[in-house]
């Protein structure tokens, strides 16, 4: 027998199913448009439901969660804020790198929000999706989901190994200069400091139970059992209410980093006033302008990343894209191309049929599912929201000899086109995990010019807890994979196993002829997946 040394990492303690697929235009934003764009309805990402309704408590259910006060879509701006407020834009350090996850122990990061928010984020992490990318995301959601405008989301961060050495985040007794002087080093100015200390407080509350010197114990009751007193009258939109209630001195007027019993913690008055007001009065007289204003300050904050790092282009959503879709082996042993596609709708679906058509004339018209999504986007300036229609298809590779491309037609929305390869690919349903042991089945044609099977390796990633943090790391493993029996003509098999370290989240293989990506399968892809 031939043996394959492949790099392959792996996963899982139980046996779960594996999904192969072709992302385009990379696996890197098939999974973050994922969470972007399929929010309820068919398919949705558990991302979305986390902050849905706006008021919801992920971390607990029930009465607990709802007399807790807390709002898991206020809890993740703060997360990102804190993230960020460290940086060092001269030094090129620091920002948006998930770094916070190993600094909770510090005093100015008190309060639950950090573990609250890592715990849920973690079985999103793998190989092509960071912690600090869905930090990131978490306020691109929440504020977009919960009354805001959206952000424009560019993928890329990369998570920090350590803590960031500098520490220096606001807290409410600190000084007025040393606020200032912060924002200054982190890139914002005293009118961005202000104006951006806004964004984030129209929405979330202030705990008596983690700020003692802001909110009086007195708040904490059986109905409200951290005695939350909220930063504006409408806790759990985003609004310009903050604003309007500082400035007319009504409702919350300003929330309790502006109204405390203790003097030296009302940080949010004393950098408002740090200018006469004069920043709060130019948000108050914007109107809708005051989302705009957002948008432009948080996005800022959300690309503050190391100098090392270069972010992507901003992810729009795909009015057509594949989902799941890959070369697998039916149990009679039948090679299928099979998969769904998705089509996003400015409103309503169309009544006109979802075509594939390949690059040998194969044609075939798909019959949608009856289940629509529904996206928080609004696609042309509609003022209804998107629509999301699946349709599945399973086709024999005998109809699509010699294809190396296929196209996706429907009415409304312009032709796309996505390559195809069938040179070599993993096996899904002959890749398993199963008590801590991971079995894996490559597939490559044995006849191809131009095509060196010597050339060709598996590369897997797999998260795995970390000490002094919530934050996985992604640690690879070799396997190898030896020449096997195949059921195919003109198809060798090739096999290995390995066992790994429990995972936090999907794990991925990569096949690869020399380092070109030629397959991907993501095993157990959990909340994070389809």
């Amino acid at each position: 027998m031939g043996v394959l040394s492949l790099s392959v990492a792996i996963f899982a303690a139980f046996a779960k199913p594996a999904a192969a697929m072709f992302y385009y235009p990379s696996p890197v934003f098939s999974a973050l448009e994922h969470i972007l764009v399929d929010n309820w309805g068919a398919y949705a990402s558990n991302f979305s439901a986390a902050i849905t309704p706006c008021d919801n408590y992920v971390t607990e259910v029930g009465l607990p969660a709802i007399n807790s006060r807390r709002t898991t879509a206020a809890q993740w701006m703060r997360v990102a804020f804190h993230d960020f407020a460290t940086a060092d834009v001269a030094a090129g350090t620091g920002g948006i790198d998930a770094s916070i996850g190993f600094e909770t122990a510090r005093e100015e990061n008190t309060g639950s929000a950090f573990n609250d928010s890592f715990t849920f984020w973690r079985p999103f992490v793998n190989e092509f999706v960071s912690m600090a990318d869905l930090l990131a995301i978490g306020t691109v959601m929440s504020v977009h989901l919960c009354g805001g405008k959206y952000i424009p989301y560019q993928p890329g961060r990369v998570d920090a190994t350590a803590a960031d050495p500098k520490t220096g985040v606001p807290e409410p007794s600190t000084s007025l200069e040393d606020t200032v002087a912060q924002f200054e080093k982190a890139g914002f100015n005293q009118s961005d400091a202000i104006a951006l200390t806004a964004c984030g407080h129209t929405i979330g509350s202030v705990h008596a139970g983690g700020f003692p010197t802001v909110v009086e114990q007195s708040a904490i009751t059986p109905n409200n059992t951290n005695g939350a007193v909220n930063l504006d009258s409408t806790r759990a939109i985003f609004d310009s209410a903050v604003v309007h209630e500082y400035i007319d001195s009504t409702g919350q007027r300003g929330g309790p980093l502006v109204t405390s019993f203790n003097e030296t913690s009302r940080s949010d008055l004393r950098l408002y006033e740090s200018d006469d007001n004069n920043t709060m009065l130019e948000l108050y007289a914007q109107g809708d302008g005051f989302q705009d204003t957002c948008v432009e300050l948080l996005g800022r904050m959300l690309n503050t990343v190391p100098a090392t790092v270069q972010l992507q282009p901003a992810i729009e959503p795909a009015l057509i894209k594949l989902i799941n879709v890959t070369w697998d082996v039916t149990s009679d042993e039948q090679l299928v191309l099979s998969g769904k596609i998705r089509v996003l709708y400015t409103g309503e679906v169309s009544d006109g049929p979802v075509s594939i058509t390949f690059s040998n004339g194969y044609t075939e018209d798909l019959v949608p599912e009856e289940e629509l999504g529904i996206s928080a986007f609004r696609l042309t300036d509609s003022q209804t929201n998107a629509t999301a229609q699946y349709s599945p298809f399973s086709i024999s590779s005998a109809k699509l000899s010699g294809a190396s491309w296929f196209t996706v037609t429907t009415t409304g929305i312009e032709t796309q086109l996505f390559q195809i390869q069938d040179k070599a690919f993993i096996i899904p349903s002959l890749t398993r995990v199963e008590d801590a042991t991971v079995s894996i089945t490559v597939a490559a044609r044995t006849y191809q010019p131009g095509f060196d099977l010597s050339q060709v390796s598996v590369r897997v990633a797999t998260p795995i807890t970390q000490p002094l943090t919530l934050a996985p790391k992604i640690v690879r493993t070799d396997v190898q994979l030896e020449e096997g029996e195949s059921p195919l003509n003109d198809i060798g098999y090739w096999f290995g196993s390995t066992t790994i370290e429990k995972p936090t989240g999907a794990v991925s293989v990569t096949l690869l002829s020399g380092e070109d990506i030629v397959d991907t399968l993501l095993l157990d892809a959990g909340v994070a997946g389809w």
